[in-house]
């Protein structure tokens, strides 16, 4: 027998078959002792020490009764919700009387709208509170480029048109939230009935029925803002499907002015050129900016019979969009009236896009436009100067040529285009042009108009236009307020930026060693187009 540790008894069986082992059990009288805790002596106070301990409960008690300091974003929003005119009056709100003080506040928003101008107005006192809450001033309402994202909800919005839209006549509700499309548009027919302008932008559950709603209850309507409104699922139901803009189309007829569908994959744009073309005679500016299409053959765009119904159209937007020309007939182009009154002409596309523009394009479209303002062209690699040079415009304001094979052409073309548009140019972009030598001749036909230039902005970026040419502008262009050198290698670093301003330009000139020949003519009357 072997006594083993832990009270186990080992033993050998009689028959020596195998091995007992005998396991004692311990009394449970018999307990391990804790090890004691130790706890820390705490420091003995001197005597000229404070009575009032720093780590009491008191002191403790003391520290947390500190006001605690809140969030600046919860006190901003609680201002903007809960905001309270002042009471202290001023004296234009005791000595104006109010019919002086509303025309006053009608001409401000005139000029820049109800919002801001308004909001920023009432926060003056409490008369011009007041003021700023009367109905017929809310006329012209852009709430989605002035709203912030999270006012943008389908109550607030209901609020605004049951106090604020009675007598509005253009709205903006751009990216407003909104699910009950049609408990709205019940509002907003109620409110303001005689709107002539509405902006949709965003609105992803507008459909067909209210889009054909909007038209025919909304007698006065002209405008029509339906920018990315494609719906993500039941396609077929979308406001801007091909059944519903064509009845849209054809229930508004000559009342339709101003139609954006831009940011929107569309499908039969032929058949949707047509309804325009048949029905809409007034038609002022088509956008079909970023415009995707179903298919090749829904991205057709007959232009000489668009030409033939839409006499007055004066923008013209495809700018990025799977949209081509349809073939026509050389009796067809000569029969065709073009666009006599177009000022805006958009088709710059990106490099990686599939659609070609041509010499051919550019001239079925602006055959007739002699009032042509603005020109953009960016991207159009096929388009040559011969085309730019026979256009019938005289008086072309703003010219981007940024990426087309006009900057890399090393002949005259470049030269030509700015001595035909010298007197008139206000904007100019030619960026990452290549060609140094009809580069800086472009530049110094621009400079030649001197004092009579009326050149304001002239993009560089990335060209290689030298130093004596960008000096030949600054000498003899007075107006020009804004110059982009940016990633321009044929300048020292100092300048190679974006310039704008009239202190920036200065310092340009100065750095440059640059001075201004002739001053700018002072004219009795600023043009139109410089603004």
């Amino acid at each position: 027998m072997i006594r083993g540790k832990d009270n186990v008894v080992i033993a050998i069986s009689e028959n020596k078959i195998g091995i007992k082992l005998c396991i004692k059990k311990a009394s449970d009288a018999i307990v391990q002792p804790k090890k004691p805790i130790r706890k820390r002596a705490r420091k003995p106070r001197s005597l000229n020490e404070d009575s009032s301990d720093e780590t009491s409960p008191e002191k403790r008690n003391r520290r947390n009764d500190k006001p605690r300091k809140t969030n600046n974003n919860t006190e901003k929003r609680g201002a903007e919700d809960e905001y309270k005119p002042p009471v202290d009056q001023s004296a234009w709100a005791n000595e104006v009387p109010d019919p002086v003080l509303y025309t006053i506040f009608k001409n401000v928003v005139q000029d820049e709208g109800s919002i801001p101008a308004l909001m920023r107005l009432s926060r003056v006192c409490s008369t011009w509170y007041k003021m700023a809450q009367t109905p017929s001033l809310w006329r012209t309402v852009d709430l989605g480029t002035w709203t912030k994202d999270r006012f943008k909800t389908e109550q607030k919005l209901k609020w605004l048109i049951e106090n604020r839209l009675k007598h509005a006549t253009e709205v903006g509700l751009a990216n407003w939230k909104v699910t009950n499309v049609q408990c709205v548009l019940d509002k907003l027919l109620e409110s303001a009935p005689n709107l002539t302008s509405i902006t949709l932008t965003g609105w992803k559950a507008l459909s067909s029925d209210h889009l054909l709603f909007l038209v025919q209850n909304f007698k006065s309507l002209q405008s029509l803002d339906l920018s990315s409104v494609n719906a993500e699922v039941n396609a077929n139901k979308t406001a801007v499907g091909q059944t519903s803009l064509c009845n849209a189309i054809t229930e508004m007829g000559s009342r339709l002015t101003h139609l954006h569908l831009a940011h929107n994959r569309l499908g039969g744009l032929p058949l949707i050129v047509k309804a325009l073309s048949t029905h809409c005679p007034n038609l002022v500016l088509l956008d079909l900016s970023n415009v995707s299409t179903v298919a090749i053959s829904h991205g057709i765009l007959h232009i000489e019979q668009l030409q033939h119904g839409c006499q007055k159209l004066k923008v013209l937007r495809i700018t990025n969009s799977h949209i081509n020309l349809s073939t026509a007939s050389l009796q067809e182009q000569m029969e065709s009236p073009g666009f006599p009154e177009l000022e805006e002409l958009s088709v710059a596309s990106l490099a990686d896009e599939a659609r070609v523009f041509n010499d051919e394009f550019l001239q079925r479209i602006l055959k007739t436009s002699t009032k042509l303002t603005l020109l953009d062209v960016r991207g159009c690699a096929r388009l040559t100067h011969d085309s730019l040079i026979r256009l019938p415009t005289w008086d072309l304001k703003h010219l981007f040529l940024s990426g087309c094979s006009i900057n890399r052409d090393m002949g005259a073309g470049l030269e030509l285009i700015a001595s035909k548009w010298a007197h008139s140019l206000i904007e100019f972009d030619l960026a990452w042009a290549s060609a140094t030598k009809p580069l800086d001749d472009a530049l110094k036909a621009l400079a030649d108009k001197g004092a009579e230039s009326p050149l304001k902005y002239l993009n560089l970026c990335g060209s290689s236009v030298s130093m004596e040419a960008v000096k030949e502008v600054l000498a003899n262009c007075p107006h020009i307020n804004a110059i982009n050198l940016a990633s321009c290698r044929g300048l020292p670093r100092g300048v190679k930026r974006l310039l704008q301003g009239a202190q920036e330009i200065a310092e340009l000139r100065e750095n440059l060693g640059v001075t201004l020949k002739r001053p700018p003519q002072q004219s009795s009357s600023p043009s139109p187009g410089d603004t």
